[in-house]
């Protein structure tokens, strides 16, 4: 609800391609607090919300992380999914292979 508020507000802008992948669609649903609280459960898996973010930014997850992802959604994620998220928000989206400004 913060998050909502400060979106709101004009405090934070989201770079809409970082939302419009099925990996971003998702963790706008689920909300980056609650993966992180759920996954925090398996100490080995180590996730903070600034992790989550990098993920969002292309950063592609280890894939012991994706896996617990695409458990964790109840297979509405793959792995091809969270991967390609990445290739997706990375590539340069102007003619002259400039990446976008975000």
């Amino acid at each position: 609800m913060i998050r909502d508020i400060a979106l709101a507000r004009g405090r934070f802008k989201r770079a809409p391609d970082r939302w419009q992948t099925d990996f971003g669609r998702w963790v706008s649903e689920v909300g980056v607090p609650r993966i992180v609280a759920t996954l925090a459960h398996d100490p080995a898996l180590r996730v903070t919300n600034q992790a989550v973010y990098e993920w969002l930014q292309g950063h592609a997850p280890q894939p012991s992380r994706a896996m617990a992802l695409v458990a964790m959604s109840g297979g509405r994620l793959t792995l091809e999914s969270i991967y390609r998220h990445g290739r997706e928000v990375q590539r340069p989206n102007t003619p002259g292979g400039e990446p976008t400004p975000r």
